[in-house]
């Protein structure tokens, strides 16, 4: 795909509001949802063509489920939908997929006959072990230049605009 070279192109008659520019549609560049929503799909893409380069079908969303059961250990089907932002339909969906990759299994909870307990099967550690490091690679060149500093504020800041929807 091409890549599209960002033009500063302003009208010399008018004046751009910079402290209201993040919300000025007429500077539509520097709206904060458009300027997330590139960088998401940018790191998207990233995250999709690391998955391709380790032979893997798996999907990017898919990566988030591997990454929580790695994280946590075994779920319950609605703590994995929670931590991974997900619907209940949709989290049915993707762990009928995975758990046909053989990357995750479920069992019946113990305690509770009416949930199941989901975790990662050995190949779907083995596939979440070898994205990770190249993904890690990816952001560290993407992030190149910008302090840690930086990149925690910018965290904490996209937190506090999930939380303020």
């Amino acid at each position: 795909m091409p890549t599209i070279r960002q033009k500063s192109v302003r009208a010399p008659h008018k004046k751009v509001d910079t402290a209201r520019s993040s919300f000025s549609f007429d500077d539509y560049d520097n709206v904060i949802g458009f300027v997330v929503s590139q960088a998401g799909y940018q790191l998207a893409k990233a995250l999709e063509t690391t998955i391709l380069e380790v032979g893997s079908d798996l999907r990017p969303r898919e990566f988030a489920i591997l990454n929580r059961l790695h994280q946590y250990g075994e779920l319950t089907q609605t703590q994995l939908a929670e931590l991974t932002y997900k619907d209940k339909p949709a989290m049915t969906r993707m762990l009928d997929r995975l758990i046909e990759r053989k990357l995750v299994k479920k069992a019946m909870a113990v305690d509770d006959r009416r949930s199941f307990l989901v975790s990662l099967t050995p190949r779907g550690e083995a596939i979440r072990n070898a994205i990770v490091p190249r993904i890690v690679s990816v952001l560290e060149t993407a992030c190149t230049g910008i302090s840690r500093k930086d990149l925690a504020i910018t965290v904490v800041t996209l937190k506090k605009i999930s939380a303020g929807l």
